[in-house]
């Protein structure tokens, strides 16, 4: 696969060329699907280096378990309390008002 910066100038070649218009349908539909597949694989691309970026950052851990993102606890165990409910009348104090 050819590096990122590469397919990323190809992507803004693609996107410049169906933004200047004036092309036929089946030109149009050909760059757009070109545009995708390209927008597809930088995207791959990031993720992938995203990925081994966070790796790198994390401390060894053995055996213990990871949290879910989805836990709502710290890891000093803390519960995060829930929020109040969008229609408690509580959550609006008049004296936080500008007016």
């Amino acid at each position: 696969m050819p590096p990122f910066e590469e397919l990323y100038r190809q992507l803004e070649a693609t996107v410049t060329r169906l933004e200047q218009g004036e092309l036929s349908l089946t030109e149009s539909e050909r760059l757009y699907v070109q545009g995708v597949e390209l927008a597809r694989r930088c995207q791959q691309l990031l993720s992938e280096t995203e990925l081994r970026i966070t790796q790198v950052g994390q401390p060894e851990t053995g055996n213990r378990r990871q949290p879910d993102v989805d836990d709502d606890s710290d890891d000093d165990g803390w519960e995060i309390p829930p929020g109040p409910e969008p229609d408690d009348p509580s959550i609006f104090d008049d004296d936080d008002l500008p007016f």
